[in-house]
Order: C-alpha cells, then sequence, then structure tokens
C-alpha cells in the first residue's frame, strides 16, 4: 500500500496528516515507511538533532540513476519509532531534472516507492507535488489530497488537475464552507474530516507527536 499526500496550497496540514497516518499504522504493527519529499519531516517528528539537509535521502537515490540498485534504498532508512521508518528528502530534490529527463526520472521515484512497499504500507508525504507524479502512481495506491476548509484552498483546487477520490478535509472553527461543499467543488468521491485542533500544534512544537498522537489525529478513518 502507498498512501500519496498532496495538497494545492501549502499551510494545510498535509506533513502533519502523512506523519500521523505512518505513526498510526506503525502502532498496528505494520512497519509503516514515512517517505518525506519536502523536508519537514525530520523537524516535525522531533528528530531535530542530526536532522541537516546535508544527509542523504530519496532525492539523492533518484538522482544517482541506473547505476545504484533498488534494493539500495534501504540503506537510507532511519528507525524512528518501533515499526515506524522515516526516509528523508535528501540534498537533491525527489523530481529534480524531470523537466530535462523528461520521463526518466518519474519511474524512479516510484521504484523506490514500489521496493519500499514490500515489507509494508508506505506512507509519502508529496506537499505542492506534479500532477503527472499522482497520475503515475496507479492500481490501488490512490493518492489523497489535504485540504482545509477555506475558499482560497477550493479555489486553487479547482484550477489544478486531480484526481480528487479521497480528500482528507481540515475543518477550521468559524468557516462557512462545509464537507458537502468542498465535495461539490472538486469531485471528490469520500473526504474524512479532521477537527483543527490547538493540541497538534502544540504537540508538534515539543516535538511529542510520535509519543503522543493528539487526540484529532486519532480518530481520522485511514485510506483503505
Amino acid at each position: 500500500m502507498i498512501i500519496w499526500y498532496w495538497s494545492v496550497k501549502g499551510g494545510v496540514g498535509t506533513s502533519v496528516v502523512a506523519a500521523a497516518t505512518a505513526i498510526r499504522l506503525a502502532s498496528e504493527d505494520r512497519d509503516a515507511t514515512l517517505v518525506d519529499l519536502c523536508g519537514d519531516q525530520p523537524a516535525l517528528l522531533g528528530m531535530a538533532a542530526g536532522a541537516m539537509p546535508a544527509e542523504p535521502g530519496i532525492g539523492d537515490w533518484v538522482a544517482a540513476g541506473d547505476g545504484v540498485a533498488a534494493d539500495a534504498i534501504g540503506r537510507l532508512l532511519e528507525d524512528v519509532a518501533p515499526g515506524l521508518r522515516l526516509l528523508r528528502r535528501g540534498t537533491q530534490p525527489p523530481t529534480a531534472g524531470e523537466a530535462s529527463a523528461g520521463e526518466d526520472q518519474r519511474p524512479r521515484l516510484l521504484l523506490a516507492l514500489e521496493v519500499l512497499a514490500r515489507t509494508g504500507p508506505v506512507v509519502v508525504d508529496a506537499g505542492l507535488d506534479r500532477a503527472r507524479l499522482r497520475s503515475a502512481i496507479g492500481g490501488p495506491h490512490r493518492p489523497v489530497c489535504v485540504l482545509r476548509s477555506c475558499y482560497l484552498a477550493l479555489t486553487r483546487a479547482q484550477q489544478v488537475a486531480g484526481p480528487y477520490e479521497r480528500v482528507v478535509l481540515v475543518e477550521e472553527p468559524g468557516r462557512a464552507l462545509r464537507a458537502r461543499d468542498v465535495c461539490a467543488a472538486v469531485g471528490a468521491s469520500h473526504i474524512e474530516r479532521v477537527a483543527w485542533d490547538p493540541r497538534v500544534a502544540r504537540s508538534v512544537d515539543a516535538g511529542t507527536i510520535v509519543s503522543m498522537l493528539p487526540p484529532p489525529l486519532r480518530r481520522f478513518e485511514l485510506p483503505a
């Protein structure tokens, strides 16, 4: 299983939702791997010590090309908690050279995810990723878009190619927009709601999200 979290706008909570999903899967003894395409996960997970961008990760493996064996990706994994491993972004953008190399970079990134998925579920924090990557996942591995109940986010979503079959909606208090409005705006067939809660921000700031997952992140339904 590969769960690809992405969004159309920064600051909606994509990295937090991805981290929470991986933490919960690991708590179910499912040996989850969290793949960070954005670079925020080490700090979010409380790994500030030694979490320097100079450390190699998925971007370096992709940039190395076919000279590096596919199963070598496992050497870059770091243990975060029992059953939870992190694959950092690395020193190179995971999609570096995609524009000039055409199709060459895209399959290599997806190959890494498929290799990792042989040992357990893979959760990808893709952030503001590219539509071409999302459309290439295929099969049972569906992308999940993270949105807020925000007019600007929905307006942006209507301008960005999906798919939007699955959406995680972060519901903020006082917003006029509801889940049904999101469904109508992007054509989502399934929306899972997560309540905005200051305890989530405090947990991230304190670096305790792994050891003490906040209640709103324990309750939303994980993608099947």
